[in-house]
Protein backbone atom coordinates (compact mmCIF):
# COMPACT_ATOMS: atom_id res chain seq x y z
CA UNK A 1 0.00 0.00 0.00
CA UNK A 2 1.10 3.49 -0.90
CA UNK A 3 2.24 5.88 2.01
CA UNK A 4 0.39 9.11 1.93
CA UNK A 5 3.69 10.65 0.79
CA UNK A 6 3.38 9.03 -2.46
CA UNK A 7 -0.77 9.12 -3.00
CA UNK A 8 0.12 13.15 -2.45
CA UNK A 9 3.38 13.31 -5.03
CA UNK A 10 0.78 13.44 -7.96
CA UNK A 11 -1.10 16.50 -6.74
CA UNK A 12 1.93 18.98 -5.96
CA UNK A 13 3.66 17.99 -9.08
CA UNK A 14 4.89 20.44 -11.79
CA UNK A 15 6.13 18.23 -14.40
CA UNK A 16 4.20 16.41 -16.69
CA UNK A 17 0.83 16.61 -18.48
CA UNK A 18 -2.69 17.12 -17.76
CA UNK A 19 -6.05 16.30 -19.40
CA UNK A 20 -8.81 18.66 -19.16
CA UNK A 21 -10.46 16.29 -17.66
CA UNK A 22 -7.67 15.98 -14.57
CA UNK A 23 -8.26 19.40 -14.25
CA UNK A 24 -11.58 19.81 -13.84
CA UNK A 25 -11.25 16.67 -11.62
CA UNK A 26 -8.70 18.68 -9.43
CA UNK A 27 -11.06 22.12 -9.86
CA UNK A 28 -13.64 20.55 -7.82
CA UNK A 29 -11.00 19.36 -4.98
CA UNK A 30 -9.48 22.23 -4.64
CA UNK A 31 -13.40 24.43 -4.26
CA UNK A 32 -14.06 21.71 -1.72
CA UNK A 33 -10.64 22.02 0.04
CA UNK A 34 -10.97 25.66 -0.06
CA UNK A 35 -14.31 25.49 1.21
CA UNK A 36 -13.37 23.36 4.10
CA UNK A 37 -9.94 25.45 4.92
CA UNK A 38 -12.22 28.81 4.84
CA UNK A 39 -14.75 27.44 7.59
CA UNK A 40 -12.07 25.54 9.93
CA UNK A 41 -10.19 29.84 9.64
CA UNK A 42 -13.98 31.69 9.91
CA UNK A 43 -14.64 29.05 13.00
CA UNK A 44 -10.69 29.42 14.53
CA UNK A 45 -11.01 33.31 14.03
CA UNK A 46 -14.47 33.06 16.08
CA UNK A 47 -13.06 31.35 18.49
CA UNK A 48 -9.65 33.16 18.85
CA UNK A 49 -9.43 35.88 16.72
CA UNK A 50 -5.68 35.08 15.81
CA UNK A 51 -6.18 31.24 16.05
CA UNK A 52 -7.83 31.95 12.42
CA UNK A 53 -4.04 32.26 10.93
CA UNK A 54 -3.48 28.43 11.64
CA UNK A 55 -6.09 26.89 9.58
CA UNK A 56 -5.64 29.79 7.20
CA UNK A 57 -1.60 28.41 6.60
CA UNK A 58 -3.43 25.66 4.91
CA UNK A 59 -4.57 27.72 2.55
CA UNK A 60 -1.05 27.75 0.69
CA UNK A 61 -1.15 23.95 0.09
CA UNK A 62 -4.21 24.59 -2.00
CA UNK A 63 -2.97 27.15 -4.00
CA UNK A 64 0.20 24.95 -4.76
CA UNK A 65 -1.72 22.38 -6.04
CA UNK A 66 -3.68 24.76 -8.01
CA UNK A 67 -1.09 25.92 -9.64
CA UNK A 68 0.47 22.81 -10.15
CA UNK A 69 -2.62 21.49 -12.00
CA UNK A 70 -2.68 24.29 -14.24
CA UNK A 71 0.75 24.35 -15.07
CA UNK A 72 0.15 20.77 -16.10
CA UNK A 73 -2.48 21.54 -18.22
CA UNK A 74 -0.56 24.04 -19.78
CA UNK A 75 2.10 21.48 -20.24
CA UNK A 76 -0.91 19.70 -22.09
CA UNK A 77 -1.38 22.49 -24.49
CA UNK A 78 2.30 22.50 -25.68
CA UNK A 79 3.21 25.64 -23.29
CA UNK A 80 5.52 26.36 -20.79
CA UNK A 81 4.52 27.06 -17.05
CA UNK A 82 5.57 31.06 -17.67
CA UNK A 83 1.76 31.18 -18.70
CA UNK A 84 0.86 30.26 -15.81
CA UNK A 85 2.44 33.88 -14.78
CA UNK A 86 0.62 35.69 -17.31
CA UNK A 87 -2.76 33.92 -16.58
CA UNK A 88 -2.86 34.95 -12.60
CA UNK A 89 -0.43 38.49 -12.48
CA UNK A 90 -1.79 40.02 -15.68
CA UNK A 91 -5.39 40.16 -15.15
CA UNK A 92 -4.78 42.08 -11.67
CA UNK A 93 -1.98 44.36 -12.88
CA UNK A 94 -4.60 45.57 -15.75
CA UNK A 95 -7.36 45.98 -13.10
CA UNK A 96 -4.60 47.70 -10.46
CA UNK A 97 -3.33 50.44 -13.67
CA UNK A 98 -7.19 50.42 -14.52
CA UNK A 99 -7.92 51.31 -10.84
CA UNK A 100 -5.07 53.57 -10.40
CA UNK A 101 -6.24 55.50 -13.42
CA UNK A 102 -10.28 56.07 -12.05
CA UNK A 103 -8.64 57.55 -9.52
CA UNK A 104 -6.68 60.07 -11.21
CA UNK A 105 -7.82 63.53 -12.60
CA UNK A 106 -6.28 63.02 -16.39
CA UNK A 107 -7.43 62.21 -19.37
CA UNK A 108 -5.73 58.70 -19.01
CA UNK A 109 -9.22 58.10 -17.40
CA UNK A 110 -10.64 57.05 -21.04
CA UNK A 111 -8.19 54.37 -21.10
CA UNK A 112 -9.17 52.80 -17.50
CA UNK A 113 -12.44 50.97 -19.23
CA UNK A 114 -10.36 49.57 -21.72
CA UNK A 115 -7.97 48.12 -19.17
CA UNK A 116 -10.51 46.33 -17.18
CA UNK A 117 -11.74 45.32 -20.76
CA UNK A 118 -8.45 43.46 -21.07
CA UNK A 119 -8.51 42.02 -17.87
CA UNK A 120 -11.40 40.42 -18.33
CA UNK A 121 -10.61 39.28 -21.58
CA UNK A 122 -7.04 38.33 -20.08
CA UNK A 123 -8.95 35.83 -17.68
CA UNK A 124 -11.31 34.74 -20.10
CA UNK A 125 -8.61 33.85 -22.21
CA UNK A 126 -6.82 31.41 -19.41
CA UNK A 127 -10.06 29.90 -18.04
CA UNK A 128 -10.80 28.55 -22.30
CA UNK A 129 -7.09 27.42 -22.55
CA UNK A 130 -6.65 25.45 -19.33
CA UNK A 131 -10.47 24.34 -19.18
CA UNK A 132 -11.39 23.84 -22.08
CA UNK A 133 -9.04 23.36 -25.37
CA UNK A 134 -7.64 20.31 -26.31
CA UNK A 135 -4.19 19.15 -25.24
CA UNK A 136 -1.76 18.61 -28.08
CA UNK A 137 -1.86 15.04 -29.25
CA UNK A 138 0.61 12.58 -28.94
CA UNK A 139 4.01 13.03 -27.04
CA UNK A 140 5.37 17.02 -26.95
CA UNK A 141 8.54 18.35 -24.88
CA UNK A 142 6.49 17.77 -22.03
CA UNK A 143 5.62 14.22 -21.63
CA UNK A 144 3.82 11.91 -23.21
CA UNK A 145 -0.24 12.60 -24.03
CA UNK A 146 -2.20 12.25 -20.99
CA UNK A 147 -4.41 8.44 -21.03
CA UNK A 148 -7.93 8.82 -21.91
CA UNK A 149 -10.22 7.70 -19.36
Amino acid sequence: MRGLADRLKPIFAFSGRASRLDYWRAQVGLALATALVLTLTVLATMAGGWLGAVPGLLFLPVLAAGVAIAVRRLHDRGKPAWWMAVFAAGPYALSGLASGLYAGDSVLILAAPLLALAAMALSLWAWVELGFLRGARGKNRYGPEPARR
